[in-house]
């Protein structure tokens, strides 16, 4: 999966620099990205593990599509709060411990927190999080754990 990726990844390179559609320019780039590819994963990432599995790559739009809509809610959240001095904010910090038994997932969860309007990853600490909310309801996702089982659903092995 790697390999492919990365012939992906320099084919669509070779397609943004040349600017060409002719079928010999489109071929040459399929054959040097394809050289370079397989180049790079022989040599470079002999000894590397596989970074992300076919089945994270199938489940990361879904899980994308979820976080997406989760940002947009906590910032229209933050907005009335915010802009709202009746809401009040009353920051709060939170720890919240996990179960994830590899480093991609607890960095896709720690990130997500982060992205998410509102909350933030201060600290981790092996599988324990410690998370700064502007106000303590913001914390409620992550306390419910559905954070928590998308990102292990689609990051963790």
């Amino acid at each position: 999966m790697r390999r492919l990726a990365s012939i992906g990844i320099l084919y669509i390179f070779w397609l943004l620099i040349t600017t060409s559609a002719r079928p010999l320019d489109l071929f040459i780039g399929l054959l040097v990205a394809g050289a370079a590819g397989w180049w790079t994963d022989r040599v470079l990432w002999r000894d590397e593990p596989e970074p992300l599995p076919v089945r994270t790559w199938l489940r990361l739009p879904i899980y994308l599509a979820h976080l997406l809509k989760e940002i947009v809610v906590a910032a229209v959240y933050v907005a009335e709060r915010v802009l709202d001095p009746k809401m009040g904010i009353a920051p709060a910090m939170q720890t919240h411990r996990t179960r994830f038994s590899s480093d991609t997932a607890r960095v896709a969860f720690a990130n997500s927190i982060t992205l998410t309007p509102g909350t933030l990853t201060v600290d981790v600490d092996g599988d324990v999080f410690i998370i700064h909310c502007l106000h303590e309801s913001f914390s409620d996702a992550i306390s419910s754990g559905d954070l928590e089982r998308r990102v292990t659903a689609t990051f963790d092995r």
